[in-house]
């Protein structure tokens, strides 16, 4: 028996890493259930997997998901909640303000539940404009690239058990995270290089000049949003911060 077809919408995001707006439709039941496996999930590669598979399912464009910079991934997830389950989240913080108590004179704790709503659409991209080029010398330079679930999925292919390799994850982090090396002269693609001939560059840097490459990583974009609220309890005035897609969804 042929059931009859249901329609859904389709929408547009823009992304860091593209000059055009994707195309997504929204949520159906199986991703939902996707998301529920993700957030279940113990394994971080299974989550990977997961949030891939989600990706590919909503996005209506030929896409290479493994090279969408983990920012990209946030934007579009936020979307994807947005638009399939309504943009207005609502994020609950329990009161730790502290007073003294009008009768015992005693300190107290408030612990009221405060329900912060929080629009998913109007959430910031915070150092979206992350300057990737660093000058090494007069004339050297390297041009960065946002790390992608590529490059976090082989960083957890480290051996737990193999200090070294745990010793090496940042500077292999830095080394797959370089697009091109250029001087006066050329332009050194690192596509073109094994990943130990871009260790062994990062290996050859002065420690002052490797603190940009530091600094870079220490300012990736992100999604990042912050709100007030008022205590109805004790009327204290609270700050808050969201940041990264944990922070959102967990």
């Amino acid at each position: 028996m042929q059931l009859p077809t249901i329609s859904t919408p389709t929408y547009e995001v823009k992304i860091l890493s593209r000059e055009k707006p994707l195309k997504f439709r929204p949520f159906l039941v199986k991703e939902q259930k996707l998301m529920m496996m993700a957030v279940e999930a113990k394994d971080p590669r299974e989550n990977i997997n997961i949030m891939k598979q989600i990706t590919k399912n909503c996005v209506l464009e030929d896409i290479d998901v493994d090279s969408l910079s983990l920012v990209d991934f946030e934007i579009l997830f936020l979307n994807f909640r947005a638009r399939s389950m309504g943009e207005i989240i609502n994020v609950y913080y329990k009161c730790k303000n502290e007073f003294i108590g009008s009768e015992d004179e005693i300190t107290q704790t408030c612990n009221m539940v405060m329900d912060v709503p929080i629009n998913l659409l109007e959430v910031d991209v915070i150092n979206s404009e992350n300057e990737k080029r660093i000058m090494i010398s007069d004339d050297v330079g390297i041009q960065m690239k946002l790390p992608t679930f590529e490059v976090i999925e082989k960083l957890m292919s480290t051996d737990p058990d193999d200090e070294e390799e745990i010793n090496d994850a940042e500077y292999k982090a830095a080394a797959m995270c370089i697009e091109y090396v250029f001087d006066e002269d050329s332009i050194y693609y690192a596509k073109d290089a094994t990943l130990d001939e871009m260790m062994n560059f990062i290996y050859s840097l002065p420690p002052g000049k490797y603190e940009k490459i530091e600094n870079y990583f220490k300012n990736l974009p992100t999604i990042r949003q912050e709100s007030e609220a008022i205590c109805s309890k004790c009327g204290f005035k609270h700050k808050f911060v969201l940041e990264g897609l944990n922070d959102f969804f967990i």
